[in-house]
């Protein structure tokens, strides 16, 4: 009809004329694709191809991933299961669509045990401090906060060995649960009281050991917040504490007036010294007068017979 001619001349126009055989025979690109039903061959060759090449942009499109700065990547393939050993950076890449990124927290990651919430970071929540016992066997609750840090080297041994979030990280809440716990028990309750620095920098390294060889990890800025004791016993030690800041007291007192004291009794030794010595002076200077006087004494006696002496000559020689 009309009609159909005018449609085919118009589908040769738009495919730039009549389609012509390849040399030699050669088959014809699409050949043996079933046509669609009300489109000629032409038409159909052509939505084939442009369907093609926008499957191949969407491929393309979706095959990038991105890695954020605060973040660390695998690259694990959906179709064979398995996960790439190389670390991802922070930046863009071409994976392919059938691939995805498994990301891990490049920056610092906090733990808490509080009073809101023992174990916040763990999908179930636990208990509102950490609970133990002293070594005496008295309750203790601990509340303390601390920071860890994915190495960047180990990141698929991380993986391999714990899988990703949140699995690893609730295995360093539960061994940070079971190392301080286990700590705690190491020391009286006297020595919560009064070594609290020491107990807290030797729960610290206790972490940072197991972190570094067992999970690839580094521990950051340990806080030792506050350690809840037993009410009475808190009492007792609060009261020794108050009798033994007034033996303190009652010792410095004590030492003041010794200092005193002993300050007097150097100060009069002095004194008496000060004393003595002018004493011995004033004596002195009193025998060196007195010695002066009686040698000019004896001299002038000296003198005085001396003349008598030559008087009483002269007289008798004259007789």
């Amino acid at each position: 009809s009309s009609y159909r001619r005018i449609r085919n001349n118009a589908a040769k126009m738009r495919l730039g004329g009549e389609a012509r055989p390849l040399p030699n025979g050669a088959a014809q690109p699409f050949d043996g694709i079933p046509a669609i039903p009300g489109m000629s061959n032409g038409n159909a060759k052509l939505g084939l191809a442009a369907s093609f090449g926008l499957a191949l942009v969407i491929v393309v499109l979706y095959g990038f991933g991105s890695v954020e700065i605060t973040e660390y990547a695998l690259n694990y393939s959906m179709v064979t299961r398995k996960v790439e050993k190389k670390t991802y950076q922070s930046g863009r890449y071409w994976i392919s669509p059938l691939n995805r990124f498994v990301r891990f927290p490049a920056v610092l990651t906090t733990i808490q045990f509080s009073d809101s919430e023992m174990q916040a970071d763990l999908t179930t929540p636990g208990e509102e401090k950490l609970q133990s016992r002293t070594k005496d066997g008295l309750n203790v609750a601990i509340e303390l906060s601390f920071q860890y840090q994915i190495m960047m080297d180990q990141v698929f041994a991380l993986y391999v060995k714990l899988g990703e979030y949140p699995y690893y990280h609730n295995v360093y809440v539960r061994l940070a649960i079971d190392r301080l716990t286990e700590a705690a028990t190491a020391y009286s309750a006297t020595e919560f009281f009064t070594e609290r620095t020491t107990i807290g920098r030797a729960m610290e390294e206790q972490l940072r050991k197991d972190f570094e060889e067992k999970l690839h990890a580094r521990i950051f800025s340990f806080q030792l917040r506050t350690v809840a004791l037993p009410k009475e016993f808190e009492d007792a030690i609060q009261e020794t504490e108050v009798h033994r800041q007034d033996l303190q007291v009652a010792e410095a007192e004590q030492n003041s007036t010794r200092v005193s004291l002993e300050t007097q009794l150097i100060q009069a030794k002095k004194r008496t010294q000060v004393r003595w010595e002018k004493g011995e002076a004033e004596a002195a200077a009193v025998m060196l007068d007195n010695t002066a006087d009686i040698r000019q004494y004896v001299a002038m006696q000296k003198n005085s017979a001396d003349s008598y002496a030559a008087v009483n000559d002269e007289l008798g020689a004259k007789e």
